[in-house]
């Protein structure tokens, strides 16, 4: 409907609340639990016989075809491709952060990139805690947006999303604008099913994880 309203932590000029030590432990323990669960089921799937056998091969895009698609994400990293935006942020490069990459192009690389990301995340959450900085957690905020132009990127689950905004100087932007992973990947996932069974399709769609919503424009 485009009128959802969404409870986060992250707030202009900071976050919502400071963490206790109590919550980071817990924090830290449920992403112990989580890893226990992928382990269990994530990696035994994807290192199953028949599931391999299934995805390899199938949907399959070049380093070359990828790159010039502009692929983001999982998508393009299934292709060898490092493209993750976190490897050009400080604060990621400081936790020792690697893009996880996979050359085979096909449905099995793109899954095995992103067991390997869950199993990251938890690393990074964990290592995020244990050297969290003290010190002010928001900062006020007052006043309209200067007047120009600003352009952002940062690394959503599904790739790379590109945010742009004009301001005039008032509350009101003359312009903003959103370019989501999954309207990126469109043309990639294309090549991917040119030539393939129709028995393929859905599980090659399913490989670049599309958000309609973000397609529906």
């Amino acid at each position: 409907t485009g009128g959802r309203v969404i409870v986060s932590f992250c707030r202009v000029g900071g976050v919502q609340c400071d963490l206790t030590p109590e919550q980071v432990s817990k924090i830290i323990s449920v992403c112990d639990e989580i890893e226990d669960e992928i382990r269990k089921t994530g990696l035994i799937f994807i290192n199953d016989t028949s599931v391999k056998n299934r995805l390899r091969g199938v949907g399959y895009i070049s380093k070359e075809d990828a790159a010039e698609l502009c692929a983001v994400g999982p998508t393009a990293r299934g292709s060898g491709i490092d493209n993750d935006v976190r490897s050009y942020t400080q604060s990621y490069r400081d936790l020792g952060f690697e893009p996880i990459l996979y050359d085979e192009g096909d449905c099995l690389a793109r899954c095995r990139v992103r067991i390997d990301e869950l199993m990251q995340s938890l690393d990074i959450i964990r290592n995020g805690l244990r050297n969290l900085p003290g010190g002010e957690w928001r900062v006020p905020v007052k006043g309209n947006p200067p007047a120009g132009e600003y352009a952002f990127r940062v690394e959503q689950p599904r790739g790379e999303a590109f945010y742009y905004v004009k301001g005039n100087g008032t509350k009101n932007l003359d312009r903003a604008r959103v370019r989501t992973p999954t309207n990126i990947n469109i043309p990639a996932m294309v090549r991917m099913l040119q030539g393939c069974s129709l028995q393929d399709v859905s599980m090659i769609v399913i490989t670049i994880d599309p958000c309609i919503s973000c397609t529906e424009r």
